[in-house]
């Protein structure tokens, strides 16, 4: 269902201790199957998780007794990142450091919990809500993180496409890649996952003609509309966007704002066609207090 789909360095490293322990199947992922077979120590006390590495390659993990089953299994996974990730104190190191282990942590957690080589082995519904009931039923976690895990892997699986157009383009016609011509004016794109069960769309891409990069400070649309839609066909066009971050954007007047200054600085203006994981816009308008 995923041809296109990359594994990130963590998730490769998931993957790997997986196979060298066996892991094979969403049975196994239990805390007392895990611990077993990575011989960690698990204690289930009143206080909050904690894992400690105790002496070298010696693990041991206090899970949180009040937490509920799947919060418990949540927190194992969280601990069992820092542990095999983060050697040393981490009270000792700085904020930021210890901001960054903690992201990667909670990305350890989404790609134990669900590792993308037991879920290519399944045949997921058409339908998004449906797939995301059968994520959060196969590996027993909650709703709102399998919708997570299914977003991710979708948007890699539309970057991957993205690539692979574009090489099957110029590799079928061997030419080299077109060359840039700039636009008359500035048009905004939008793609629709085929995978996927919503009417709207799930990338907006905005070319912005020179002219406007170079004098504008920001450039308005509505989340609406009116977009100009990309076929699959058409993905290799559009290979050497560059991704929107949320705070490139802002909300105001019922209008997505993109700051285009923000772009022409940290692109050196050397580029204009920028991609927007609709993720973003929701997430952006859910911080405004606006809802879809």
């Amino acid at each position: 269902m995923f041809r296109f789909y990359k594994l990130t360095p963590l998730e490769q490293f998931v993957e790997d201790l997986y196979n060298a322990h066996g892991i094979s199947s969403p049975k196994l992922l239990t805390i007392k199957e895990i611990a077993r077979r990575l011989n960690v120590w698990v204690y289930f006390k009143p206080i909050v998780s904690k894992g400690l590495e105790i002496n070298p390659n010696i693990y041991t993990i206090n899970i949180d007794s009040r937490l509920s089953p799947i919060k418990q299994w949540l927190d194992f996974l969280h601990e069992l990142g820092h542990l095999l990730r983060h050697a040393g104190n981490q009270t000792i190191l700085p904020k930021l450091f210890t901001q960054a282990q903690e992201t990667e942590a909670e990305n350890f957690v989404l790609y134990a919990a669900m590792p993308f080589f037991m879920i290519s082995q399944f045949k997921l519904p058409g339908n998004r809500k449906d797939a995301i009931h059968f994520l959060a039923a196969a590996f027993k976690v909650p709703f709102k993180l399998a919708e997570k895990r299914l977003d991710q892997i979708q948007r890699r699986e539309f970057e991957g496409t993205l690539m692979n157009s574009y090489i099957r383009f110029n590799v079928d016609r061997n030419v080299q890649p077109t060359p840039h011509i700039d636009e008359v004016e500035t048009k905004i794109y939008a793609y629709y996952d085929s995978s996927g069960d919503s009417l709207g769309p799930t990338q907006i891409i905005i070319h912005v003609d020179q002219q406007t990069l170079l004098t504008q400070e920001e450039l308005t649309f509505s989340h609406e509309g009116p977009f100009e839609r990309i076929e699959e066909g058409q993905l290799h066009k559009f290979i050497d966007s560059k991704p929107i971050k949320f705070h490139d954007l802002d909300y105001r007047d019922g209008y997505i704002s993109l700051r285009l200054n923000h772009l022409a600085s940290r692109y050196y203006n050397s580029a204009n066609k920028f991609i927007i994981q609709m993720k973003e816009i929701e997430d952006l308008m859910m911080f405004h207090g606006e809802y879809f």
